[in-house]
């Protein structure tokens, strides 16, 4: 299929952050205590805790649910408890979406909802319309089928971004490595479990979970504990209660000895790297503060990682930590992104900070600065009310003292150096720990070996599982005309290929940014046409007609140069495959790789222009999993990939109706909804603009 770019903006960096390392912040005054607003509170005969701060400076209300839920494992369903929160929102038995939508942003307001929750916003004088819609959505609504298969092609899409983007890889397949796949923490989604869910899924996870007795509702604003209490009464009175079924969260098992895991990403100039491990840290501990101070010495904006990895080598843009507080299980994680002639030694220097970290006290002036920005931190998230009505309900979640966050700043400059280095021993294990690196395998692992407490590397696919990389060789006398000559007779055999003269593909995609149409037609060898359209407009077309072709937009028309032209015939003709010596392109097998638990050929098909095509081709089916190209830039190897799947029989021939692209941070989904063979395409249909 004709790779689609959408370009978005994937990320930036902070240039104001980046200056304000080579300044020394101002010595701070005594900490005083924050008068966030003691919230009053009551319960409703359902159960639902409700709690008020009043503010009464600005004429909004925030309001936030939270249902107190344990982690559920989900199974081969993994996404269904999101998928509940997300449909929510999707209409009622009384509202439409479209009504929903409306009259939501006629009031000027804001209404999210998610797995275990929503979040709403609005004037004060709106509070009576924003409360009416909240209930309507929370206790009334109407699962849908059409809107679960429309949530479902948005979620492959925004699946295939983050498997596109390295850094959501790391995290995905950390997880996965610290917790394990049978462990809520740690389950994976992927395009199986998001095929499996059903409406039935939905909806009973709506009856047993969405229930009033797990719920602590905050509002925070321009009100009073009076007029709230009447709303909530009048809105969430009938909400009706139950039990819930709790879930035993299982202690996760820490890494014994360092483990180095890789994740292949061929032809990467890249490697995101992480050093992480479990860490029993629960909200509101006597740790919880100091640890939070102590992240921020090893890995804040004036961090020791910063500066040792961007200031002192510039081995990267940014080096950072996170240890954030989990009800039941938590874990530490220093991460950076590195080029690969440096991902060994950005290994042994976060290593080096880690022990550094453990083995001695900060000095003032480092431990005061660290206090600074966290007190900085914590005073900004104060002008958000939703933040303040997240500590209400984390108050009254996490059995807090009622002044926790009112001497919050207090607590973090009371820190004392001895304390800094007790929980860095505390939370902090780099001697059990494992080492994530998403990258160019065959560059970097023979880098990382040293760094492995067995010396033996463990290799895994995007989804979490486990590769046998080294099991994986090339039978003696393979080549890539033999390989090749297998994916042809698995398409359908060559006879049936060359009975297609003319071939008509309608496709819808969904990316992201947004869903649009495409038809593809071909015809010969050397007649193709490709029209992309948002709606009912045309965005983009292309068209080849024997050693020519023009691609147009309405910002442009250009002729498409040799290699071009060469390009489009390889990536679009159904038979290019029977015509790969015709087009000049040269074929090489350069090994194995496991692919979604298949092990697959990698067949290089090189380009007279010397850009780079891989095949990956299944070992038993011999069908085509993902095609790799690889171009050089000035700046490196730049890389789009496509997985392929739902392989369907069209006139004897096996036509993949479902592919996955990643160009860059993005991902597009192209499944296809019909096919149409030998429709006698008449010639005008390829004549060039």
């Amino acid at each position: 299929m004709k790779h689609i770019y959408i370009t978005l903006l994937a990320f930036g960096l902070s240039l104001p952050a980046a200056l304000a390392q080579k300044q020394t912040p101002p010595t701070p005054g005594p900490a005083p205590v924050i008068n966030i607003g003691e919230p009053a509170s009551f319960v409703l005969k359902n159960g639902l805790k409700v709690y008020v701060v009043e503010k009464h400076k600005v004429p909004t209300v925030s309001i936030s649910l939270i249902l107190d839920n344990d982690p559920i494992l989900q199974g081969d369903k993994n996404g269904y408890v999101e998928f509940t929160g997300s449909l929510l929102r999707t209409g009622t038995k009384t509202r439409a979406k479209e009504q929903i939508d409306e009259e939501v942003d006629f009031i000027g307001a804001e209404l999210t909802t998610f797995g275990n929750g929503l979040n709403g916003s609005a004037l004060k004088k709106h509070l009576p319309t924003l409360l009416q819609l909240t209930s309507d959505v929370l206790l009334n609504p109407q699962f849908k089928q059409e809107e679960l298969d429309k949530f479902k092609k948005q979620t492959l899409s925004g699946l295939a971004s983050a498997k596109a983007n390295p850094n959501q890889v790391e995290g995905m397949v950390r997880n996965t490595l610290l917790f394990g796949k049978n462990h809520p923490y740690g389950q994976q989604l992927t395009e199986k479990t998001i095929e499996n869910i059903t409406l039935a899924d939905i909806q009973n996870y709506y009856t047993n979970y969405f229930r009033p007795n797990v719920g602590y509702l905050a509002v925070v604003g321009d009100v009073n504990t009076k007029e709230v209490k009447k709303l909530v009464k009048k809105y969430f009175g009938t909400w009706k209660k139950g039990d819930v079924p709790r879930q035993n969260v299982p202690a996760a098992t820490p890494v014994s000895g360092n483990r180095v895991a890789i994740i292949d990403r061929p032809g990467a100039v890249q490697t995101v790297l992480s050093y992480s491990n479990i860490a029993d840290l629960k909200p509101g501990s006597a740790d919880a503060i100091p640890a939070t101070v102590m992240n921020s010495i090893l890995g804040g904006p004036y961090s020791r990682l910063m500066n040792n990895l961007r200031e002192k080598r510039a081995y990267t843009y940014g080096a950072y930590s996170q240890l954030n507080p989990d009800k039941h299980i938590s874990q530490f994680n220093a991460f950076t992104s590195v080029r690969n002639a440096v991902t060994d030694s950005a290994v042994a220097q976060m290593v080096l900070e880690l022990y550094r970290m453990r083995a001695g006290q900060p000095e003032a002036a480092e431990l005061q600065r660290a206090q600074s920005m966290v007190s900085g931190s914590f005073a900004r998230s104060l002008e958000s009310p939703a933040t303040v009505a997240i500590f209400a309900i984390n108050t009254a979640r996490y059995n807090l003292p009622k002044d926790y966050y009112a001497n919050y700043l207090r607590n973090v400059a009371a820190v004392t150096p001895a304390t800094i280095q007790q929980v860095a021993q505390k939370y902090i294990t780099p001697t059990n720990a494992y080492i994530l690196a998403v990258g160019n395998a065959d560059y970097i692992e023979r880098r990382l070996t040293r760094f492995d407490a067995d010396g033996e590397l463990e290799y895994y696919d995007v989804n979490g599982n486990k590769v046998d990389r080294a099991s994986l060789e090339v039978p003696a006398g393979l080549t890539a005309d033999k390989v090749l000559d297998n994916y042809i007779q698995a398409l359908g055999g060559r006879a049936n290929l060359e009975k297609i003269k003319d071939i008509t593909i309608n496709s819808t995609i969904t990316s992201p940014a947004a869903s649009l149409t495409m038809i593809q037609i071909q015809k010969g060898t050397d007649k193709l046409y490709q029209s992309l359209k948002y709606g009912s407009n045309e965005v983009q077309r292309t068209v080849v007609n024997g050693t020519k072709g023009k691609a147009l937009s309405a910002q442009q028309s250009r002729n498409l140069s040799t290699d071009e032209v060469r390009e489009h015939k390889l990536k679009l003709g159904l038979n290019s495959i029977l015509n790969l010596d015709k087009l000049g392109i040269k074929k090489n097998l350069i090994g194995m790789e496991r692919l979604n638990g298949r092990a697959a050929y990698r067949v290089e098909l090189v380009m007279p222009n010397g850009k780079r095509t891989i095949y990956y081709l299944d070992s038993e089916t011999g069908l085509k999993l993902r095609e790799m190209e690889i171009e050089q830039t000035t700046i490196g190897n730049a890389t789009q990939t496509t997985d392929y799947g739902d392989y369907r029989e069209v006139n004897g021939v096996k036509i993949p109706h479902r592919m996955l692209l990643y160009a860059g941070q993005q991902g597009v989904v192209t499944e296809v909804q019909k096919v149409e063979v030998n429709k006698n395409i008449k010639d005008d249909t390829f004549k060039l603009p």
